[in-house]
């Protein structure tokens, strides 16, 4: 019986090479990744999945990504699902921690290895491989 969570992470990024290429990244690194393409779309999956943690960048068209980290703060049922904003402007960094992210990452030199990094770092109650099988002895 596999008794293992896999994590379901969920990035909200308008980019699409840049979401496809971490999406890729969180695949082959065990977790269950979700995608969506602005701030509104990432709302409309949170509520409907209840990711483990969610990756926001923080300038998308149709809600930006510090709108959507409001709207997931006021709801009960995901207000604390851990979330850590990107972005390429230092300023917005204190700004997104303020407005209850988890974290905040420059994103302009962040590789797919360091977004798993910090994917693992939110996520230490969750194990993205299989445990040790005992056999008797």
């Amino acid at each position: 019986m596999d008794i293992t969570h896999k994590p379901k992470v969920l990035l909200v990024e308008d980019n699409d090479v840049y979401r496809k290429v971490i999406k890729n990244a969180m695949v082959l690194s065990g977790f269950d990744a979700l995608e969506a393409e602005n701030g509104l779309r990432g709302l409309e999956i949170a509520r409907l999945e209840k990711p483990d943690l969610i990756l926001a960048d923080v300038y998308m068209p149709v809600m930006d990504g510090m709108m959507m980290l409001s709207e997931l703060k006021k709801d009960e049922e995901l207000l604390k699902i851990p979330v850590v904003m990107l972005t390429n402007i230092q300023e917005e960094l204190d700004n997104a921690i303020k407005a209850g992210a988890e974290e905040a990452i420059l994103k302009s030199s962040l590789t797919p290895h360091q977004v798993i990094d910090v994917c693992r770092k939110h996520l230490p109650q969750v194990q993205t491989e299989n445990p040790p099988v005992e056999t008797p002895a």
